[in-house]
């Protein structure tokens, strides 16, 4: 398991987490893989989910390639729970799940 915090930033005026890192795929999210995205319990949960319709996707840092998880907020996906732009929040990474919460 790990846990880290992160701030919450924008993008057009809305909130926006981006999770990036080695932890996600030995969590088993790799490249690639369908996830699920619900809000519960004041919560955000990213579940891998074969039939997901969003997907983690990939980004190059110093030659290397990581695991992206980019959550914008939108009218489907309510990231009001997580505080205000410029908040931080708690990420923790564990087997099969990420838990967001303030």
């Amino acid at each position: 398991m790990h846990t880290q915090f992160q701030k919450i930033g924008s993008s057009k005026g809305k909130r926006r987490v981006c999770l990036w890192n080695k932890k996600l795929s030995e969590a088993g999210f790799p490249i690639g893989q369908p996830i699920h995205i619900e809000v519960c319990w004041g919560a955000v949960w990213i579940l891998p989910d074969s039939d997901g319709k969003r997907k983690v996707s990939r980004v190059m840092n110093h030659g290397n390639e990581l695991p992206v998880i980019d959550l914008k907020e939108t009218k489907s996906l309510d990231l009001s729970c997580l505080g205000e732009i410029g908040g931080r929040v708690e990420v923790t990474i564990s087997d099969g799940r990420i838990i967001i919460k303030k």
